[in-house]
């Protein structure tokens, strides 16, 4: 089976729920600066959270053009020269997020996805401590090789 484009918006959610992490490339340097980012993909959108200061902010404050990627399921197959995945690749615009209510939605959709021990909802004081980013999803694109 050849590669196969999936931007079906219940294959993008399932890739998106098993995905461990997102790399992430951001703009506005003299070369992109790219991290793997823990990540939760809420309403067609990308949340990360972060520190308040250093070169990805800085990046963000330049330019809000970031693009990303994160693959799954990758089986390299030799006796067949090819490899098995899942992908998913695009762009957008990153955000800081100002609003509370969706900081804390998004803070507690993180906490359920890594299992992390904070407490849910998140409380103000964590609000005040962590910064969320949100990318804007601009393009996206699904791909799928495997031997089914």
């Amino acid at each position: 089976m050849k590669g196969h484009l999936r931007n079906d918006p219940a294959w993008l959610e399932a890739f998106f729920q098993r995905a461990d992490e997102i790399f992430v490339s951001f703009s506005g340097g003299e070369f992109p600066y790219v991290l793997p980012l823990n990540f939760v993909w809420l309403d067609g959108r990308i949340y990360l959270h972060c520190a308040f200061s250093g070169r990805k902010i800085d990046l963000i404050r330049q330019d809000g053009r970031a693009g990303f990627a994160a693959a799954l399921d990758v089986t390299i197959v030799r006796e067949q020269s090819t490899t098995w995945y899942k992908s998913v690749s695009g762009c957008g615009r990153v955000r800081i997020v100002e609003d509370m209510e969706e900081k804390r939605r998004a803070l507690d959709a993180l906490s359920l996805r890594y299992a992390a021990r904070c407490p849910r909802p998140a409380p103000d004081a964590m609000l005040r401590r962590v910064n969320v980013l949100r990318i804007d999803v601009e393009e996206i694109c699904g791909k799928e090789r495997s031997p089914r």
